[in-house]
């Protein structure tokens, strides 16, 4: 008999919340409001509860996010007795601008086929509207709204956008040039800064994997380095394990047996690239190890993919290190780190590895081969009470 894979997603109650995140999901409805937090601290908890509470009130809202795998995941977590009014932002602006200009301007396709949009043709043409309509009746909720440019919230004021409730989180910017600041965001949505909201608490990372994170922490006072929690017993330590082509096939067993432990639970491998992703879902599909139970599901995400994994059962997940903001997952291992960029950017380098560690729940594995680089290498802990290296 097949075995229940089944996770338990639930939005937490209003009693569970802190201090901050209640105060956080009792901001006015109407207004700018604007919450700063890391990784873990329960931003987009707070902006799936703010949804909630919206359409407990019948308001016209959107929820946006920068991904379709954030999007799906927070599907999950905000349950299917109600819908929620979710759009990654790109395809959202980009229907939003179509409406008032009747067309979206664009600049060249890039290498991928992407035709990014011209802010400035955009700017110019919304500064020659007239008659814009204030749009004071509909409600928009931003998670990652660190990753949306500044052209994109100076847009939305000028056609007309007043209720903005934004989670963002400057020290977990995917494309630093590309991304709004904190101060971007206040300044261009006439936020004080004393107004914004700090959240502190991290309920996410055991303390040996938060320790970890912190070690790559970027340091942006902009926002708060997230508290440690306190120390459980049982918390795993964070290893470092070097591995060859000739080992790839046991490793493989090993991971698909740590899965087998805990079947409900989700086991995610991050990956540098998609010739490493593509490695390693090789490697699990031909893997056959004793278990304990059924194989579990192996699940991929590429760009451009329809096909959106399944949050909802344990398993294996294998996404690129682009497309893990936001997510987590019980275990994380983080494939062939060396391969990692950009290493002309130690901070962009040092803010990814930031990201994909605070993915972690309970435990968190690096791997490496044996062609190590003296950049990521220079940015590793070597305090072994940080990091095990095997």
């Amino acid at each position: 008999m097949p075995i229940d894979r089944t996770r338990k997603f639930s939005l937490p109650g209003i009693h569970e919340l802190n201090k901050d995140q209640d105060e956080a999901l009792a901001l006015p409805m109407e207004g700018q409001h604007l919450i700063i937090g890391g990784p873990g601290t329960g931003k987009s908890v707070v902006a799936l509860l703010r949804a909630r509470r919206l359409s407990e009130k019948s308001k016209v809202y959107k929820t946006l996010v920068y991904n379709h795998l954030l999007d799906q995941s927070n599907r999950y977590l905000f349950g299917s007795n109600e819908r929620l009014y979710s759009y990654t932002w790109d395809k959202w602006i980009r229907s939003i601008i179509k409406e008032h200009l009747k067309c979206v301007p664009t600049m060249d396709e890039n290498a991928g086929g992407y035709r990014p949009i011209d802010w400035d043709a955009v700017k110019n043409r919304v500064q020659s509207l007239d008659n814009i309509e204030i749009k004071s009746d509909q409600f928009l909720v931003i998670d990652e709204g660190q990753d949306m440019p500044p052209a994109f919230y100076q847009t939305l004021v000028s056609l007309g956008f007043e209720n903005f409730y934004v989670a963002a989180d400057q020290n977990q910017q995917i494309h630093p040039d590309k991304c709004s600041s904190r101060q971007d965001i206040e300044n261009i949505l006439a936020i004080e800064p004393g107004d914004t909201l700090e959240l502190k608490a991290n309920y996410r990372n055991t303390r040996p994997i938060a320790l970890l994170a912190q070690h790559f922490y970027p340091a942006d006072p902009a926002s708060p380095r997230p508290s440690l929690p306190e120390l459980l017993p049982s918390a795993a330590m964070p290893e470092l394990l070097t591995y060859d082509e000739e080992t790839l096939s046991p490793l493989a067993n090993t991971i698909l047996q740590l899965q087998d432990r805990s079947p409900r639970k989700l086991l995610g491998i991050i990956t540098p690239n998609n010739q490493v992703r593509e490695k390693f879902i090789d490697a699990l599909n031909q893997a056959n190890p004793r278990l304990d139970n059924e194989k579990p599901s192996i699940q991929t995400f590429v760009s451009g993919q329809q096909d959106l994994p399944d949050f909802s059962q344990g398993g294996v997940m294998i996404i690129n290190a682009q497309s893990c903001k936001g997510l987590e997952f019980d275990t994380v291992i983080l494939a062939d780190i060396d391969q990692h960029q950009p290493k002309s950017d130690l901070y962009a380098l040092k803010a990814r590895f930031y990201v994909m560690v605070a993915r972690a729940r309970e435990q968190v594995i690096l791997l490496r081969t044996g062609n190590t680089c003296p950049v990521v290498e220079g940015l590793l802990p070597t305090d072994p009470s940080i990091l095990v290296r095997k």
